[in-house]
């Protein structure tokens, strides 16, 4: 499983940071602990190189990329196999870009190295509209065998519907991205009720604290356009497996916490998630069994810079959901002996202003059960009095390889079902 984010800026862009230069950026997405970004900069590609070497020096994974602006003003996004075919299509783009860059209306368009030198500046109007139209646009991406993805669907400004007011027929996407602002169930029910197209979840980034603000998370073998392509098509095994912003959703709190567990070695994990809004009450418990800490250790697990991750540069999970349930009227307790396993129990007021949504609960089982289909993992979700379960055990028992794309899609609906099980009821205004 790998989390990307398919839409980031660097200070090429005449609206990004001039701190987004490509070491930078490479920095905030490690911090982030995402697996792979694409580099899309308004009409140009010129930092994707240097981004792709500050990129292999950290072990992050970089796709290039450009977001283009069609002449109806449209954001399309340009994700391309290699630097070579996204310089190709950068020269198609600007002979097709009119006017000249003016720095004190538009701001600097800073071409960098990975070394957070600058080389030079772009004259081009990136900041404009190119002459072609949507579907020129589209047909320019795949001739240079990338993919073409409309950029923030969900934004009224330079998104597609937003602009046009539709999504016109037979235009050849190979997806749509939504923006941090919208949930991916409610953008699936906006934007693609029926499947229609694959939704991606990208943070459209233009200074580093908003890298990973949104992200995908994706069933790959390796984190490469071919892959990605793969799992918008939904091809050999490869899937989308959801996607939002991590560490804010309760959801993805869960996901977190319960990844940590996994990595460290538990091979069984337990999780409820307790809704009782008649009480006022939320209740998150993930308990594990794996290797436990120490007093030492537990001390130190509120720490952000502290974690026993090899594969993270940081261990943000804990401290963020300890804070989300103080900020909410709850607490976090934390279990934990060597040889015990852990327990984590964060409570909430169901009802505070400051209490996060629980967000997307498919995503995190989809995270966890394709990520780690040989582990025992059991989920319990109660609402009042009804309750949704499901274990990985049952579904090994009934055959169900979410490995497999027939397996993933029955995962897919059993946990849709299930959540679309538990009534919302009517609760009173949030209080503080």
């Amino acid at each position: 499983m790998f989390m990307f984010d398919t839409h980031v800026h660097t200070c090429l862009s005449p609206c990004a940071e001039l701190d987004m230069h490509p070491s930078a950026l490479v920095a905030a997405a490690v911090r982030a602990r995402l697996d792979a970004i694409a580099v899309c900069d308004h009409n140009s590609a010129e930092n994707v190189a240097a981004v792709e070497r500050a990129g292999r020096a950290a072990g992050l994974a970089v796709i290039p990329g450009m977001e283009i602006t069609s002449a109806e003003e449209v954001h399309i996004l340009g994700l391309l196999p290699d630097l070579e075919s996204a310089l190709e299509l950068q020269s198609r783009i600007y002979r097709a870009l009119p006017g000249r860059n003016q720095e004190d209306v538009f701001g600097l368009q800073v071409v960098a190295n990975e070394h957070a030198q600058v080389l030079g500046f772009n004259e081009h109007l990136l900041a404009g509209a190119t002459t072609l139209d949507v579907d020129r646009i589209v047909a320019a991406i795949h001739e240079a065998h990338g993919l073409a993805v409309a950029s923030h669907v969900d934004r009224e400004s330079f998104g597609i519907i937003g602009q046009l007011g539709m999504i016109p027929a037979g235009l050849a996407l190979d997806g749509l991205e939504v923006s941090h602002r919208t949930p991916l169930p409610a953008a699936r029910a906006a934007f693609a009720p029926r499947g229609e197209f694959p939704l991606l979840c990208a943070s459209d980034a233009h200074e580093p604290r908003d890298v990973g603000m949104a992200a995908t998370f994706l069933l790959l073998e390796e984190p490469t356009l071919a892959e990605l392509r793969r799992a918008l098509a939904s091809q050999e095994g490869r899937a989308i497996l959801g996607g939002g912003k991590p560490m804010e959703d309760l959801a993805l709190h869960i996901l977190d916490i319960a990844q940590n567990s996994l990595e460290a070695g538990a091979t069984e994990i337990a999780i409820d998630l307790l809704e009782d809004p008649a009480a006022d009450r939320l209740v998150i418990e993930v308990r594990d069994n794996g290797p436990g800490m120490d007093s030492k250790a537990l001390a130190q697990a509120s720490d952000p810079f502290y974690t026993t991750r090899t594969t993270r540069k940081v261990g943000l999970g804990i401290p963020l959901l300890s804070e989300a349930a103080r900020a909410a009227g709850g607490r976090l307790e934390i279990e934990s002996k060597p040889g015990e396993g852990s327990r984590f129990k964060a409570t909430f007021r169901y009802r505070h202003i400051d209490r996060a949504p629980v967000g997307d609960i498919e995503t995190t089982l989809m995270v966890l059960l394709a990520g780690h289909p040989d582990l025992n993992i059991r989920f319990r979700h109660s609402l009042g009095r009804e309750v949704f379960e499901l274990d990985s055990r049952d579904l090994r028992a009934a055959g169900i390889d979410p490995t497999l794309p027939e397996g993933l899609a029955l995962l897919r609906e059993t946990i849709r079902r299930g959540e679309a099980g538990l009534p919302r009821p009517a609760v009173p205004p949030k209080v503080l």
